[in-house]
């Protein structure tokens, strides 16, 4: 028997703080196949969008998850079996690999907000709207932002206000402010308040007089002044406008909005040093031509099927590897490198997912019961891992033991480990080493092998030319 998998285990993920078995929207797991539980009102208001051809025309467009209604016979007894409450469900197809707004760079958040208005500008066009604006809404494949929430389509009671733009505001608009203005890092926003912050909170990170600039006035300070009267003017019945039917004026708001959170992105300055790293730094040219040579060849040998990079840089070897037919998540604890990759990927798509990930304090579960949202090991499952110049940083700036890191990897990957041994001697050891104690143990190549061994096969190892570096390939015993 297949046991049914709660939220975390499938393509799509609840609002914060929804009920894990809302009958209206309940997302589970069948046989590695992703299925949602939907209501009367909302399988009827589906069914006329499939009638339209609307579906189809936001799923051949990229923007929503391609969904169906489950209706062979043997498979809907099975799902009411265990699922009686919905009066119907769909089938969604499944995400490669979730991930969540505190692991993006800021214009993967940027984008995954374009992607939102620009679904609701389609559409209001139509006559329909988005009832929510979560950032958790957006699953990335590659560097497409993909619309996960389709039971967050209805018909609205009025056009001319959108009452999801103050959670937009809070999910898009405010940390991509903070990000650029205030160095404030996403990551740390969205852990600490996951369905954002208020504009009071907001508009505190800037003084009396700066509030009133422009780029604050209109989304921050004056909401931030009739804080309160949204939600009155929603519930009352005579605040309805007669030309409440008409879309003009929120979807010039829309586009004012869309054309903010672009600037925001663009204008984010890159600052972190690993983002300029240059491998040659390291080792010369030669020498790094070999590295990638010894890497094309593995992966040319074993093609994994999915490998994660980690300590990615700007990608040169999530680049690699998805040339070869791997699908890739590739994480960096340096957002400017991801965000570096991210942008390399608009212009030159790949199959690589890239996140801004500290191995050695990566991404807790969260949400009620810790199961809306999955810690980051249970959500990469990995064929080959990549720890290509890594491990002397995990050992250094990351304060760990050498086992430590030899299990943490262990843990990380499903068979292959493709690792990098640094010398003592090496110029970014030293550079690193700045300042700081002696590690607490020695690091040599022997003791380096000899660590890895005990919970790895040694199946290659090759000198990279005169750099003093080392290449191995580990099998996971």
């Amino acid at each position: 028997m297949i046991e049914d998998a709660p939220l975390p285990a499938v393509a799509a993920a609840a609002r914060p703080g929804a009920s894990l078995r809302d009958p209206s929207g309940y997302v589970f797991s069948r046989g590695g196949r992703v299925f949602r539980g939907v209501d009367v009102q909302f399988s009827s208001l589906l069914r006329v969008l499939v009638e339209q051809g609307l579906l189809e025309k936001l799923e051949r467009s990229g923007q929503l998850i391609p969904t169906r209604f489950v209706d062979q016979p043997e498979l809907l007894e099975a799902l009411r079996a265990q699922h009686p409450a919905p009066a119907g469900f769909l089938e969604h197809r499944k995400i490669d690999t979730l991930s969540y707004p505190y692991e993006w760079s800021i214009s993967m958040l940027a984008d995954a907000g374009i992607r939102t208005l620009d679904l609701q500008l389609e559409l209001l066009a139509n006559g329909y709207s988005l009832k929510d604006a979560s950032a958790y809404n957006i699953q990335f494949e590659g560097n497409n932002p993909l619309f996960i929430d389709i039971a967050s389509i209805e018909r609205p009671d009025r056009y001319d206000l959108w009452f999801a733009l103050g959670q937009f505001q809070r999910m898009f608009t405010f940390p991509l402010l903070l990000a650029r203005d205030r160095g404030w890092d996403i990551r740390s926003y969205f852990l600490g308040a996951p369905d954002g912050r208020s504009e009071r909170e907001v508009q505190a990170a800037w003084g009396p007089i700066e509030r009133w600039r422009p780029a604050l006035l209109l989304d921050v300070t004056l909401p931030a002044l009739l804080a309160g009267f949204a939600g009155r003017a929603r519930t009352s019945d005579t605040a309805k406008p007669q030309d409440s039917r008409s879309t003009s004026a929120q979807r010039a708001n829309l586009s004012r909005l869309r054309r903010k959170v672009r600037s925001l992105a663009r204008d984010y300055p890159i600052r972190g040093p690993w983002a300029r790293y240059r491998a040659s730094e390291s080792y010369g040219d030669d020498d790094h031509g070999l590295k990638e040579h010894l890497v094309d060849d593995f992966l040319q040998k074993e093609k994994p099927g999915r490998v994660l990079d980690v300590g990615c840089n700007i990608g040169q070897y999530s680049y690699l590897a998805a040339s070869h037919g791997s699908q890739v998540v590739a994480i960096d604890a340096d957002h400017d490198a991801v965000e570096v990759l991210y942008r390399r990927l608009r212009d030159n798509p790949a199959a690589i997912t890239p996140l801004v990930v500290d191995v050695t304090n990566p991404s807790p579960a969260g949400g009620v019961g810790y199961g809306e949202r999955l810690r980051f090991h249970d959500r990469v499952r990995p064929d080959c891992v990549f720890a290509l110049a890594l491990v002397h940083h995990l050992l250094v700036t990351g304060g760990l033991r050498l086992s430590t890191v030899r299990d943490l990897l262990w843990e990380l990957t499903g068979n292959w480990l493709v690792l990098e041994f640094v010398p003592r001697d090496d110029p970014m050891f030293i550079r690193l080493m700045a300042n700081r104690r002696e590690l607490p143990e020695l690091v040599d190549l022997n003791r380096f092998r000899t660590a890895f061994e005990e919970r790895f096969e040694l199946e290659g190892e090759a000198a990279i030319g005169e750099s003093g570096r080392t290449l191995m390939f580990l099998r996971k015993r």
